[in-house]
């Protein structure tokens, strides 16, 4: 077989893997549920769209498909009552609508590509941004908060 051969194989594998995450994702999976359908690991998913503005834009669509989803569904469970967890999901998901108005840190928000946003706009656009929360979380690390210690590991693994 041809190295070409090889790429070429190699490239459909990773298109494949790619539509099966974004899949999964789009059907409400967690991004662990979906790494696994898609059998890779979840450093892969996250290099992906840091490295792919064209990924990290069809997995924020995708999340948004899945929010959209829960948000008919809430339309039409409207009359019902003890739909308590569908609340919680909506008011996470979209707040200005379901909630108090003030953004949760989701991490596909985070990474949210802009339109006509380059690649190494966006990644200096994170990098501002992940100084910034470091910052939050040293704040919080001099207060005594005991939840500031695993928000800068997650950071730092993230």
């Amino acid at each position: 077989m041809r190295q070409s051969d090889d790429k070429k194989g190699f490239d459909q594998l990773t298109a494949s893997q790619r539509e099966k995450f974004l899949e999964a994702i789009a059907a409400g999976d967690t991004v662990s549920g979906a790494v696994k359908a898609a059998g890779v690991s979840r450093a892969t998913v996250y290099r992906w769209k840091d490295e792919d503005l064209t990924f990290s834009q069809a997995w924020y669509d995708a999340h948004e498909e899945y929010v959209d989803g829960l948000e008919t569904m809430a339309r039409k469970r409207a009359a019902n009552i003890g739909n308590t967890m569908l609340i919680f999901l909506l008011k996470s998901y979209r707040p200005h609508v379901f909630g108090d108005g003030r953004p949760r840190d989701t991490r596909p928000h985070e990474t949210r590509p802009i339109p006509e946003e380059t690649l190494e706009e966006m990644t200096e656009r994170i990098k501002r941004e992940r100084a910034q929360k470091l910052m939050n979380i040293e704040a919080r690390e001099r207060a005594g908060d005991p939840s500031a210690k695993l928000d800068r590991l997650l950071l730092e693994v993230g």
